[in-house]
């Protein structure tokens, strides 16, 4: 039941509740319940390489939980940590990977962020490539779906005109060394071609 459903069916209630303490004749009193939600039995194996899922680790509302989503639907079963790390080992060690330029709709697509975490800092699935070649992709940060830009072959450029070739995947600090890294094309160090 969507959320407006779900705020329309309280306000019924109340209004039924207001309505009866009117007529005062009666004493029934109205309960509104809010939706059951059961867990889908068709979901990926528990843990990879031997390690499950801890109780209540729910990643679905992350840039992993994106990217699992997408290939799960596309039949693609496996199971991971959670982490872009952990996705990017197991999509890499099972899956080719592609030139950023030879890059196609479905295409998974990996960013060594410059914390530490290697290729695999964050990830991003391929939704479309336009005729310049620049790659719209889907990801999750600060706690919202986006559409983000990456143009392979103009890493370092930000847009040419209205258009924007590659998305700020870090927020700029002061203290940034002048080496640092901050757009979609300079931080991808890889794409992954899952199949099914």
């Amino acid at each position: 039941m969507a959320l407006c459903d779900y705020t329309r069916v309280i306000l019924i209630g109340l209004s039924l509740v207001a309505a009866s303490a009117c007529a005062a004749t009666t004493t029934e009193t109205w309960q509104v319940r809010p939706p059951v939600v059961r867990a889908s039995s068709s979901g990926p194996p528990p843990g990879l390489f031997g390690r499950r899922r801890r109780a209540g680790s729910d990643h679905s509302n992350t840039a992993v939980g994106v990217v699992e989503r997408s290939l799960h639907e596309r039949g693609i079963r496996f199971g991971t940590d959670g982490t872009s790390g952990s996705l990017y080992q197991f999509l890499h060690a099972q899956y080719p990977e592609v030139a950023a330029s030879e890059a196609r709709p479905g295409d998974v697509l990996f960013f060594d962020m410059g914390d530490g975490a290697g290729c695999g800092g964050h990830t991003g699935l391929v939704d479309l490539v336009d005729g310049s070649g620049r790659l719209v992709f889907r990801e999750w940060r600060d706690g919202s779906s986006r559409r983000s830009y990456l143009h392979p072959g103009k890493p370092r450029t930000r847009r040419e005109g209205a258009i924007i070739l590659n998305t700020f995947l870090r927020t700029k600090l002061p203290d940034d060394p002048q080496s640092t890294h901050y757009f979609a094309g300079e931080l991808l160090c890889g794409v992954v071609r899952p199949q099914s």
